[in-house]
């Protein structure tokens, strides 16, 4: 497999299974997608619960090139994906192309399923469109492979908000989403330490991979 100029990967070893006591010969690829700033990278971190990938608190893009760590979460082998915010409309269609073509690449290892980060304070003219994005980059079937993930989650619980509350008060494009994707949504607190928000996360992700087998 051919590597993209500029691309990263990065590795860690897997668990020996031996210790989880249970193997499993498929790789579950979880892609990281999302406008810059939204806290994909930090995101990513927390489901590999430690700083493998770049994240700076900043406007600007910090993520340039996709990169890929590997771990092993209740016994299931997961490839995080981080990418860079390749659905900005300031981005040449070549260098989103690449980015994309990169991204299919590192998911050639299994199923696929999508996380659109999303900062739960801000929803911007960017990202009302986006999911049409997706579906031009990776095909119409993404809607049934897409989690939305919240990021900030500590702001909706200053407001005295949950997730629920949050998702009934939303703006129509932002519900419109919401119902495209399945309704599949988590709340992440990156500053936050603990397996409950991975957990979710990965209760959604065995749901999709479910549905998709059942097809």
């Amino acid at each position: 497999m051919g590597w993209d100029r500029g691309s990263q990967c990065i590795t860690r070893p897997h668990t020996n299974e031996a210790k989880t006591g249970r193997h499993t010969d498929t790789t579950v690829n979880l892609v990281l997608l999302g406008m810059a700033g939204t806290g994909k990278s930090a995101s990513g971190n927390t489901i590999l619960g430690k700083k493998h990938l770049i994240s700076t608190p900043s406007s600007k893009p910090v993520t340039t090139n996709c990169q890929n760590v590997q771990t092993e979460i209740s016994g299931v082998d997961v490839n995080v994906i981080d990418t860079p915010d390749m659905f900005d409309d300031d981005i040449a269609p070549s260098v989103r192309g690449k980015h994309v073509k990169r991204c299919k690449q590192l998911c050639e290892s299994g199923p696929c399923v999508f996380v659109l980060v999303m900062h739960v304070s801000r929803f911007t003219d960017d990202e009302r469109d986006i999911m049409e994005k997706l579906e031009k980059a990776f095909g119409r079937e993404v809607r049934g492979r897409t989690i939305i993930l919240f990021t900030r989650g500590n702001d909706l619980q200053q407001a005295g908000m949950g997730l629920e509350d949050f998702l009934h008060s939303c703006q129509p494009d932002l519900k419109k989403m919401v119902e495209k994707c399945g309704n599949r949504c988590v709340l992440f607190e990156n500053n936050k330490s603990g397996p409950n928000q991975v957990e979710k996360l990965m209760k959604v992700v065995n749901t999709i991979l479910k549905d998709q087998n059942n097809v």
